[in-house]
């Protein structure tokens, strides 16, 4: 994994000035039941405490509400604190909360934002669990992420190519090997070991740097944040960051994560540049005005490039480079005489309304550079993608309250596809790997080309939580777009528009928490629309009525029990 390489790295990273608050680290993990918990007391509460940007989450954070929470309704307001042994002066013991799920796919894949785990068909059990050592300024934990994956067989899509030999090739469905993102992992049943949310970090006051696997979550997305979710495994990484929002006199907060790491391929990449070490630099801003404390600004970049003939302290300086493509080949050359290198971008805005107990937000990605500020004007959907979201709670009968979540995500390309060369997002011409860790997508779960449409509401009553959600799910439309131009049937004047391959989802979830046991249960029905693009481009005596429908139906079953020492 590099890691030797990652304490080179470490050296120039350890760069704290500010002074702030003091406190142990204990870290939340992305995903975990006290990550919830924050969310919520953020829509909650009538004033800014808590931050959804930058995670996971910091202990101080949490010790801070566990000594104020809002309220005292139900297992939301509940501290859950685990149970420490001070082994020294100022050095405490705990075990991390267990957690145990089976997951059950009936006919194909489903799932997303699993960290290592990958649920295909058949059973997929998992388990994590660990220890974590705390003082003033030093934190070790260690909360590795054990899966077993049945991973039966399945009717793989239309778009799966084979090799020379006949076998499948174990790619990107419609991408093939211009994306690390296997459609299955192999033939047989397999087991994942992961270091899962495992860290050792040194903090003062309200910044800390280290080395870390944890999966991040930057932005404000509650379902599909565009550059970096717990989609995949953590790419094991230094850092170094605020645990909290430093305050700076007159202008306002800032936050910021800044991460150097090296990124692993799966077993089933056969591309170009297979075997190659990636190294990926990435930056999470986060601004709050201080004449407007409900509005974040926020800024993030990635860098993917391969690192040639060891370490190179100009890889780390690379997150420095201009924006501007024109002022990048006036300081260091054209395309050719530099070092070969992908990267994306977002901004990001997220507006808290705390009388309204909501939150209104929204995300712009953009793979590789515009030319200039001009043609960023002129073209932002250029190579963009978006995201927008609103969050609200709201008081009803049979509920202490309940929290509605609408979501928009589009990863698919524009018109400008007419005029103006595009490129499925997350891939790149040279790092053909892309934005993966291990075969799985470190962004928006959905993928290239794809577009999400979610709705989701939960109540929250003392001990329980019960919820209901639908989404829409158009799958890679990009590939569609280009397989399916007018062009293929001269005769027609239309191309194949009626078999996009298109998800409907519909999710019920179930929680009881009396602690300090939590019990988490949740079943989803899939109808997956012209499922595997088959009889693509039959279009003689072929129309929408009359085509032959492809459909399958995939059913989700999920068990789950957490334990809080």
């Amino acid at each position: 994994m590099n890691y030797y390489k990652l304490l080179l790295t470490l050296p120039f990273l350890l760069v704290v000035i500010l002074i702030g608050q003091q406190g142990h680290a204990q870290i939340l993990p992305v995903g975990s039941l006290q990550d919830e918990q924050l969310r919520l007391q953020m829509l909650l509460s009538d004033s800014i405490s808590y931050s959804s940007i930058n995670r996971p989450y910091s202990g101080i954070t949490y010790r801070r509400f566990s000594e104020n929470p809002v309220s005292d309704f139900g297992w939301w307001d509940r501290p859950l604190l685990n149970s420490e042994i001070e082994i020294a002066p100022d050095v405490r013991f705990g075990i991390n909360p267990l957690f145990f799920q089976n997951t059950v796919n009936s006919r194909f894949p489903h799932g997303e934002n699993n960290q290592a785990a990958w649920y295909g068909r058949g059973a997929n059990t998992e388990f994590m669990g660990g220890f974590y050592i705390t003082s003033e300024f030093f934190t070790l934990n260690i909360h590795p992420h054990l899966i077993y994956q049945q991973n039966e067989d399945y009717l793989h899509p239309s778009f799966i190519f084979r090799n020379s030999d006949g076998d499948l090739r174990y790619v990107a469905e419609g991408i093939q090997a211009q994306l690390d993102a296997p459609f299955r992992f192999g033939p047989d049943p397999y087991t994942t070991f992961d270091w899962g949310n495992s860290s050792v970090r040194l903090h003062y006051n309200k910044f800390e740097a280290g080395l870390s696997t944890e999966p991040l979550w930057w932005g404000p997305a509650n379902r599909y944040p565009l550059i970096m979710s717990n989609n995949a495994s953590g790419i094991p990484h230094a850092f170094i960051g605020t645990r909290e929002p430093v305050t700076i006199p007159y202008l306002g907060d800032l936050q910021f994560k800044w991460i150097v790491g090296y990124p692993e391929e799966s077993q089933f990449y056969d591309g170009v540049g297979q075997g190659e070490t990636r190294f990926t630099n990435a930056i999470n801003l986060a601004y709050r005005p201080a004449i407007f404390r409900n509005l974040t600004l926020g800024f993030t970049r990635v860098y993917h490039l391969y690192q040639e003939g060891g370490f190179d302290i100009r890889n780390v300086l690379v997150i420095l480079d201009p924006l501007r493509r024109a002022r990048l080949v006036e300081v260091q050359g054209a395309d050719g005489r530099r070092q070969v290198r992908n990267q994306t971008a977002s901004f990001y805005v997220h507006l808290h309304l705390p009388d309204a107990n909501a939150e209104i937000y929204g995300e712009f990605y953009r793979e590789d550079h515009s030319f200039d500020f001009r043609d960023l004007f002129i073209q932002p959907h250029h190579n963009s993608a978006y995201m927008f979201g609103f969050q609200k709670l709201f008081y009803a009968p049979l509920s202490s309250f309940y929290k509605v979540n609408l979501e928009f995500t589009n990863l698919t390309m524009s018109q400008l596809q007419q005029v103006r060369n595009q490129t499925f997002y997350y891939t790149h011409s040279r790092i053909r790997q892309g934005h993966t860790n291990r075969g799985q997508i470190l962004g928006a779960a959905i993928g290239p080309g794809s577009n999400s449409q979610y709705l989701g509401i939960d109540g929250y009553r003392s001990d329980y939580k019960y919820g209901f959600y639908i989404q829409r799910i158009a799958r890679n439309d990009n590939f569609h777009f280009r397989q399916n131009p007018p062009e293929i049937s001269p005769s027609q004047n239309f191309g194949d528009y009626f078999r996009h391959w298109v998800d409907l989802n519909v999710g019920l979830n179930f929680m009881y928490g009396p602690g300090p046991y939590y019990l988490n249960a949740g079943v989803i029905w899939t109808k997956s629309f012209n499922y595997g693009r088959f009889n693509y481009g039959d279009l003689e005596g072929i129309n929408q009525i009359n085509y032959e429908r492809e459909d399958r139906t995939n059913v989700q079953l999920q068990v789950g029990l957490r334990y809080v020492f």
